[in-house]
């Protein structure tokens, strides 16, 4: 069985987000020069751990912001910084903040500090306990090259996610947790759990909605 063979047939086939990596291509990672590699959504599940709405959702931010500030150009691991507006251990900002350090190579203080006054990565993330919207999650990537910068703003409450099938899921987790769930509520439950990714991932249902990109001006 192949590497990615384990994962369902839907997590392998959400387009990929395809990026350059200066900083391997100076240390002669690569066999050709200007090499563009394509981090998928099953590698970004490998990082994490599982698949999940918040998963998901840090997947498609990312995705969408660097669409918007790169248009038809490829975005370049470690030019871009990333401003989280929630605390490092507030609700699901921790988890966010690592699918984009996997996925952009902006670092924490704990980052790399760069070969001398290049490739820095250390400290092109950051976490800024304050809002810039109530009901918003909020993101401002931005491109070191040319100070470009957008604002995403993710609103997990508007997926459309029918009320029964939320509450029927959190119940079933419940029973996951507790080592309660019977086999037959326990595959519900993964399959409840899927198609609630799946709707954000691959159907994209009212994306529009609940996942905005604005530009930011200077």
């Amino acid at each position: 069985m192949s590497k990615n063979e384990h994962f369902r047939d839907f997590l392998r086939e959400v387009e990929p987000i395809r990026i350059k990596e200066p900083l391997a291509e100076i240390l002669g990672t690569f066999r050709v020069e200007e090499a563009i590699l394509e981090y998928s959504y099953t590698d970004t599940v490998k990082m994490a751990g599982h698949a999940c709405p918040t998963v998901t959702g840090a997947y498609l931010i990312c995705q969408e912001a660097l669409k918007k500030l790169y248009q038809e150009d490829i975005p370049a691991r470690g030019e871009i910084s990333i401003t989280i507006y929630g605390a490092t251990d507030e609700g699901v900002y921790g988890v966010i903040g690592q699918v984009f350090t996997f996925l952009t190579g902006a670092a924490p203080l704990s980052g790399f500090r760069g070969l001398g006054h290049r490739f820095r990565r250390k400290d092109l993330l950051r976490f800024r306990p304050e809002r810039t919207e109530p009901e918003a999650m909020s993101f401002e990537f931005k491109r070191l090259d040319n100070g470009k910068a957008i604002l995403a703003k993710f609103y997990p409450q508007l997926i459309p996610f029918s009320v029964e099938k939320a509450s029927r899921l959190q119940e079933l987790l419940e029973k996951i947790i507790w080592d309660a769930a019977k086999e037959g509520e326990q595959h519900e439950f993964q399959n409840l759990w899927m198609e609630k990714v799946k709707l954000m991932l691959v159907e994209r249902k009212g994306i529009d909605r609940w996942l905005r990109i604005e530009e930011r001006r200077n």
